[in-house]
């Protein structure tokens, strides 16, 4: 059975690491590059995609034990008959059903694609622009910085600190923001302030919100940075202070990230 199996989907089974391999290599390369384009967190990607994976075949087992159940001759013609002699249609007619399930696949993925959200202020356009024109922002030593050094003291914490917070508080000080002037992410995930939290929306994500990130070996929000927009596939753009390519909380710099909406903690808004 096992032989079988691998001989059925041996493209399938090769082509996985290598797609891997291929998707890492060039999001880094992409990375150094252009640092100031929104590239994806590689293992919170590679995870998020496992578990679209096994979603997936869960969902794919459920919908066939049903039809088993449901039809049981149904079930019993597509097992025997269509998927056994598939090969022996005409190519006419395996065409026509290779056309219809191809459209099948992409209606769905239209009815589950989120569109970009929308309207902004004056004072959020200006936060955007001036976030933008920090992507440059680099480390020189760690956690210190002609930049990173002005952050942190915003805050009024030690240097050389982790920055992520201070990156952020700097920012909205500019604009004369209410907000939680402080070096540590947790006080940015406030219920208080949340318009986003445990996955449910309160309301709609405007650039300039402030989203924080949870890691379940600190057992606490661990990182924070700005959201600025999202793309037509769902996924949030985010700009961020110590970090990097790969998304880490401990990077050495600014950049703009592409995140999944699902590894987001809170969304919270200060900007009112």
């Amino acid at each position: 059975m096992k032989g079988n199996f691998f001989k059925t989907f041996k493209e399938e089974l090769v082509s996985i690491p290598v797609l891997i391999i291929g998707f890492f290599a060039l999001n880094w390369i992409l990375g150094v590059l252009f640092p100031g384009s929104a590239f994806f967190d590689f293992a919170s990607q590679m995870e998020t995609i496992a578990f679209r994976v096994l979603s997936f075949v869960i969902c794919l087992s459920v919908a066939w034990v049903g039809l088993r159940i449901a039809f049981p001759q149904l079930y019993r013609y597509l097992k025997d008959e269509f998927y056994h002699n598939f090969y022996l249609l005409p190519e006419d007619i395996k065409r026509k059903y290779a056309i219809r399930f191809f459209l099948v696949f992409v209606i769905c993925v239209a009815l589950v694609s989120r569109s970009v959200g929308g309207e902004t202020s004056e004072i959020r356009g200006k936060l955007i622009q001036s976030l933008e024109g920090q992507l440059n922002v680099r480390e020189t030593t760690p956690n210190r910085g002609p930049m990173v050094d002005k952050y942190l003291r915003s805050v009024g914490v030690t240097i050389p600190a982790p920055w992520c917070a201070a990156f952020v508080s700097y920012n909205l000080q500019q604009f004369q923001v209410p907000n939680p002037k402080t070096a540590w992410s947790p006080d940015y995930a406030r219920e208080k302030d949340a318009i986003y939290l445990s996955k449910k929306f309160s309301g709609s994500p405007l650039p300039g919100d402030v989203v924080t990130y949870y890691y379940p070996n600190l057992h606490r929000v661990g990182h924070v940075g700005f959201f600025c927009r999202k793309d037509l596939s769902g996924y949030i753009i985010t700009i961020e202070g110590n970090t990097n390519g790969s998304g880490s909380r401990e990077g050495d710099g600014v950049y703009k990230k592409k995140r999944e909406i699902g590894k987001i903690h809170a969304i919270t808004r200060y900007i009112k």
